[in-house]
């Protein structure tokens, strides 16, 4: 009986045993691969990502590195190496020293402050700020809640650094930024890494990125920033997605083949009101007969009987000054026929949030972003020759320019982590998967 019974718990030991190390080699397989291409699947958790990740086999590559010499820097190897990501790992390390600490208080809805205000919730703010602004300093107990020189100073640094208007006035939305909690900060960053490991480990000698969460395109030659820029991006209802391609060529004065839904929702309303704007603005009206494009006048047509379902007609805008798309457009080939482009609404880059197009992305120096796509070497004069001229030309590049549009809520610039507002719900999605 004893012998059967330590037999029993012999097998069972032994299979005890199998079973453990079969967990631990899915463990790290898993671990392998999450640290290698991340841990969640963009097609689930963030559908509006549409970057190809690259292929990674976690098994043969397990296989190779216990067949090597040293198993710790190979498994180091996977990951990622860009600055971008080890700047958010250095950061997600201080924010979770930040959360071990026990975060930071909740400050109390509070009027509007300027500076030279008074205020029980001052002493409140200047906890707050110390968290991650060590420059501070001390005053008297006196001046404890008065707003001097020195904190609308670091006001403004915080303001700036989450995207807001850096004009020391401390509002609701400033106020609403301070109360995001050191957790909610943390787990931002760690969404934000995530994405960056679906990023490939090189994205080339030359690109262009856009950031469209922060309304910003930076062109990249040898690692270095050769253009920084602020775009404009879709609506919230027409979200941008994220997605690479490759730039192929360029279009000076471009005509606007006007998408029919746009003609449908955003032009037509514009006639209906003002009979006269399809002329004003250079659009020409088409419409087909016999399985013929054939060219109208808008003045036969009785726009208040067209609506957002019935709209038969297509409309090109002429090149020139009014032309919704500028002066140059770059085009990238991509399923959602997505290009940069210029405007002639420039004063729309004044604005802090820039969300406003159909989901093309308006670029604030066009002129800039063509000398650098063309050619490392080529001036802007002759670019603005062909403008002036007001023909409609195509210059195509020698090779192919990468661009990648990201979403990138969070960011650094140089030291300082930068934070932008989850505008598109995209981080929110994420943080209930992560």
């Amino acid at each position: 009986s004893i012998r059967r019974n330590t037999r029993s718990c012999i097998l069972s030991r032994g299979l005890g045993d199998v079973y453990k190390r079969q967990v631990l080699s899915d463990g790290l397989l898993k671990l392998i691969r999450d640290i290698s291409v991340g841990k969640l699947d963009p097609d689930v958790v963030d559908p509006e990502w549409s970057i190809p990740r690259e292929s990674f086999n976690a098994t043969a590559f397990l296989q190779q590195a216990l067949s090597g010499n040293d198993f710790k820097a190979s498994l180091g190897s996977l990951i990622p190496a860009s600055q971008p990501y080890l700047q958010l790992k250095a950061a997600s390390a201080r924010y979770q020293d930040y959360v071990a600490r026990g975060g930071w208080q909740t400050i109390p809805a509070t009027a509007v402050l300027r500076t030279g205000d008074e205020h029980i919730h001052i002493a409140a703010i200047r906890d707050r700020l110390s968290f991650e602004d060590e420059s501070i300093n001390q005053v008297r107990p006196s001046k404890i809640n008065h707003y001097d020189r020195e904190l609308e100073q670091v006001v403004k640094q915080f303001q700036r650094r989450h995207s807001l208007i850096a004009d020391g006035i401390i509002g609701p939305a400033t106020l609403r930024e301070m109360n995001v909690s050191a957790a909610d900060r943390l787990q931002q960053i760690n969404i934000n890494m995530e994405r960056l490991r679906w990023l490939p480990d090189n994205l080339g000698d030359r690109y262009i990125l856009v950031n469209l969460a922060n309304y910003r395109l930076t062109a990249i030659e040898d690692d270095e920033v050769k253009l920084d820029m602020r775009v404009i991006v879709g609506k919230t209802k027409r979200s941008t997605p994220s997605f690479s391609s490759q730039m192929t060529h360029i279009v000076l004065n471009p005509k606007w083949y006007v998408p029919n839904k746009l003609a449908r929702l955003d032009l037509l309303p514009k006639q209906q009101a003002n009979p006269g704007y399809f002329a004003r603005y250079n659009f020409r009206v088409f419409n087909f007969e016999d399985g013929f494009k054939k060219e109208i006048s808008p003045d036969t047509v009785d726009w208040q009987a067209m609506s957002e379902q019935y709209f038969p007609y297509s409309l090109v805008q002429e090149p020139g000054k009014k032309n919704a798309l500028g002066q140059l457009k770059f085009i990238m080939p991509n399923p959602w026929k997505i290009y940069l482009h210029d405007t002639p609404s420039k004063s729309l880059f004044n604005h802090s949030q820039r969300n406003f197009s159909a989901g093309c992305i308006r670029v604030e120096d066009p002129l800039a972003l063509a000398s650098f796509s063309l050619s490392k070497n080529s001036g802007q004069q002759p670019l603005l020759d062909i403008i002036s001229s007001n023909e409609n030309y195509t210059a195509e590049l020698e090779q192919p320019l990468s661009v990648y549009a990201i979403y990138a809520t969070v960011w650094l610039n140089g030291d300082e982590v930068m934070f932008s507002p989850d505008s598109y719900r995209r981080d929110q999605r994420m943080a209930e998967y992560l």
